[in-house]
């Protein structure tokens, strides 16, 4: 009785040894097992969408739940109507620029004509003032007294370009004066519609511009005039010198003649040094439109900074995919990078935790054989990346040093998604790496 009751212990003991010793001489033991076999579970590919570096109300969900989208297909946006004001005042803000540049170089462009003009009377004047000296110096000649009738004509001829230039100045300065009265009216009108609370700050600031703009119009015609007054006061003047040249050569210098002879050459000379002045002023003003030049490059900067970001706030799609959950509603404020809308791309990726002892047998782009548990099948994946693991995922740790003995590393492994294949089944890779 006792014998047969040893023996079925005896056999339990034969086969434990006889498995263990199987087990050891193949390296199929626990440890070489968990080793061996990795598992991981199917997981989907999402994308969080968000508002980049925008924040504000939403104003419309161009998308609901379980949607299928395409990449680029607008998903909502936010409201936009402090970035369109903006833009509205600068591009006002520009066009005036536009207007003054215009005008500007239009000035500039009737004052240079001016001076050279100018100074082409000057220099005939300065050859006239020599021509005069030299001839009280040396006593009238018939030749020098044809000359002088010439000087005369031409004096004369001086007077009528000056006249002349006074009419066009009188219109130009009748014309200002209707646009600065034209543009007081429109200011006057704007002013009483916003006191009214018919129109915005804006547009009473744009009036308030024009009429500036129109004044200073007015008062550049009023000073053109002014200048060309001016003009047919000196062209007379030096009708009257010539003909005064004329006659003393006609009749004989005396001393004193000599001397003011030699005065009105010096007198020549100097107001074409105050018109060659002038081109100073001309300069300036170049100056002056270059500057309003950078103001408005500066201002299409600014403008090109609002369209980003008014672009930015109409949130589109970054993949294809179906949205999965829609975080705000219409009305309600959002925070810039907060996820707002979750795409589900489709695609699917399973993690393997790996030991450097086997970590050999990945590398990204590399192709893995994976089991599907629940299908019974393989199916073929592809490295992602690699990563090392948190230091909880190591194997153990030694108590002396309190660091993990053996390192871990992520393995992420995307999987073609099929009808059969489905998030959170279980799949299993052998590390061995002769299988790959």
């Amino acid at each position: 009785m006792k014998i047969a009751k040893l023996i079925p212990i005896i056999v339990l003991i034969a086969a434990l040894g006889i498995g263990g010793y199987l087990l050891t001489m193949h390296g199929k033991d626990a440890v070489s097992m968990a080793a061996l076999k990795k598992e991981g579970v199917l997981t989907i590919d999402t994308v969080n969408s968000s508002f980049e570096g925008q924040s504000g109300k939403l104003s419309s969900v161009k998308v609901i739940e379980e949607q299928h989208v395409k990449k680029g297909q607008v998903l909502m946006t936010l409201d936009t109507n402090d970035i369109n004001l903006q833009i509205k005042g600068i591009k006002e803000q520009m066009s005036q620029i536009d207007v003054q540049i215009s005008q500007a170089k239009s000035s500039l462009s009737s004052q240079a004509n001016k001076l050279a003009e100018q100074e082409a009377n000057a220099k005939l004047n300065i050859q006239a003032a020599q021509l005069a000296e030299t001839q009280v110096n040396q006593g009238a000649r018939a030749e020098d007294i044809t000359s002088q009738e010439i000087a005369v004509d031409s004096a004369k001829k001086s007077v009528e370009i000056a006249n002349n230039s006074v009419t066009s100045a009188q219109t130009a300065v009748s014309a200002a004066q209707q646009a600065a009265d034209f543009a007081q009216t429109s200011f006057d009108r704007n002013k009483s519609l916003f006191d009214n609370g018919l129109a915005t700050q804006a547009s009473v600031d744009s009036a308030q511009n024009a009429v500036d703009t129109a004044n200073k119009q007015l008062q550049s015609a009023q000073d053109q005039l002014a200048t060309a007054q001016k003009q047919v006061e000196l062209t007379g003047n030096q009708v009257k010198a010539q003909e005064t040249a004329l006659e003393k050569m006609k009749n004989g210098a005396t001393a004193e003649d000599r001397e003011q002879a030699h005065l009105k050459v010096e007198q020549a000379q100097q107001a074409l040094k105050q018109i060659q002045q002038g081109q100073e002023d001309i300069s300036n003003g170049k100056y002056n439109i270059e500057l309003l030049q950078k103001q408005k490059d500066s201002l299409q900067i600014n403008m090109d900074t609002l369209n980003v970001q008014k672009n930015r706030r109409v949130l589109k799609a970054a993949v294809d995919g179906k949205v999965t959950r829609v975080v705000p509603k219409v009305g309600e404020n959002v925070s810039a990078g907060t996820p707002v809308v979750v795409i589900e791309t489709g695609k699917l990726y399973y993690d393997l935790y790996v030991g450097e002892e086997n970590i050999k047998a990945f590398k990204a782009g590399s192709k893995v054989k994976t089991d599907v548990i629940s299908l019974n099948k393989d199916v073929q994946g592809t490295v992602r990346y690699i990563t090392s693991a948190p230091q909880y995922a190591a194997l153990r740790m030694s108590r002396e040093k309190g660091q993990a003995d053996t390192t871990s590393f992520i393995v992420r492994v995307d999987v073609k998604r099929t009808s059969e294949l489905l998030p959170g089944m279980t799949v299993e890779v052998l590390t061995n790496e002769s299988n790959y």
